[in-house]
């Protein structure tokens, strides 16, 4: 079966716990989360070793096979936990093999098979019959992420189980520093927490100081000075990227992908689609809808035809420093040149 995130949640804090799992998605965090939460249910926080067994990318399956029918001790049943496995790297025959290990799993032992460190595609021959195989004997979940407001609200949660106030504006305001990358949200809110300690408040200003601007931020206060025609400041932000040493092509796709946002908000706000509607109709993830959200707000004044333009400048840019003898510098601040002269004819 196919679960959605909320229905894996309640399935496993109600105790109904299948033999098999596939779970993959763009949030490792919640991957790793709902991995723990399964191990916690079925063999609890101090397992033994022979009942708790991790595997990485594709095992022997002779050797798999021996741990799936081998018998628990001491306890109802034992997990075992195979991270990254990727089917279109095995022959017709060890695919078969899993495929029938995965169908025979018994009653006494858990199988989660986790994706953390790379996206299958789910439309290849050999990972969708895996995953269908999965699906069959237990159930599969793709974990995207979740909402922004949610995020901030496990922030506020976690900042106040320990006495310390962050509101919840300044929350999302943190979420949106990260991107709402999990991970970094766990790891910079802990950083916070200690920072203040307890009594204490976590504010804007202490979020500034600590917790360092991601490139897709930098990228977007980039193209908002660019929009608004604020050029001096849209140079030193590039200038400041450059003092970093990120690659000129790194920053280049950055700003691609920013325009594309903003041109996709505008398309939706043109026609009235919601930006949640609008991030489903273009398959972003949840924990990536505030984006669209944002961009709306954004290109609310800007012109169709200018942002179909700015897309157009990137991407010639980019076939220029894939094939020109040109320096990349010279050819992102030609970009970025280029797109202030659109801009003269950037409003509605």
């Amino acid at each position: 079966m196919v679960l959605t995130e909320e229905k894996l949640n309640a399935d496993i804090r109600g105790g109904r716990i299948e033999r098999v799992y596939y779970l993959y998605g763009k949030e490792p965090f919640l991957v790793k989360t709902y991995t723990d939460k399964i191990v916690k249910k079925t063999v609890g926080t101090d397992p033994i070793d022979f009942n708790f067994i991790k595997l990485g990318s594709n095992p022997d399956i002779g050797l798999l096979n021996d741990y799936i029918d081998g018998l628990p001790v001491f306890a109802d049943v034992k997990t075992i936990i195979v991270n990254d496995v990727d089917p279109e790297k095995m022959d017709k025959e060890e695919l078969d093999a899993y495929v029938t290990a995965i169908e025979n799993v018994p009653d006494t032992t858990v199988l989660v098979f986790t994706v953390t460190g790379f996206q299958p595609d789910e439309k290849k021959a050999k990972t969708k019959k895996f995953i269908a195989a999965a699906g069959k004997a237990g159930a599969v979940c793709r974990l995207d992420g979740i909402p922004q407001a949610k995020i901030a609200g496990l922030i506020v949660k976690k900042a106040a189980k320990q006495g310390i106030v962050i509101s919840g504006e300044d929350a999302m305001y943190l979420t949106e520093r990260v991107l709402c990358n999990m991970t970094l949200v766990s790891e910079e809110t802990t950083k916070l927490m200690n920072y203040v300690g307890t009594g204490g408040v976590i504010t804007r200003e202490i979020i500034d100081k600590l917790v360092g601007k991601l490139l897709d931020t930098s990228v977007y206060e980039l193209a908002t000075a660019i929009n608004s025609g604020e050029r001096a400041k849209a140079f030193r932000i590039l200038d400041d990227l450059m003092a970093e040493r990120i690659e000129p092509v790194v920053i280049l796709s950055a700003m691609s992908g920013t325009y594309l946002d903003f041109y996709r908000a505008k398309l939706a706000k043109m026609t009235g689609v919601l930006p949640s509607q609008a991030a489903e109709q273009f398959g972003y993830p949840k924990n990536r809808e505030w984006v669209l959200n944002k961009a709306m707000n954004a290109v609310s004044k800007l012109r169709l035809g200018y942002l179909r333009e700015t897309v157009s400048i990137l991407s010639k840019t980019d076939i220029a420093m894939k094939s020109s003898p040109v320096d990349s510098r010279t050819l992102i601040e030609q970009a970025v040149a280029e797109l202030f002269l659109a801009g003269e004819k950037r409003y509605v």
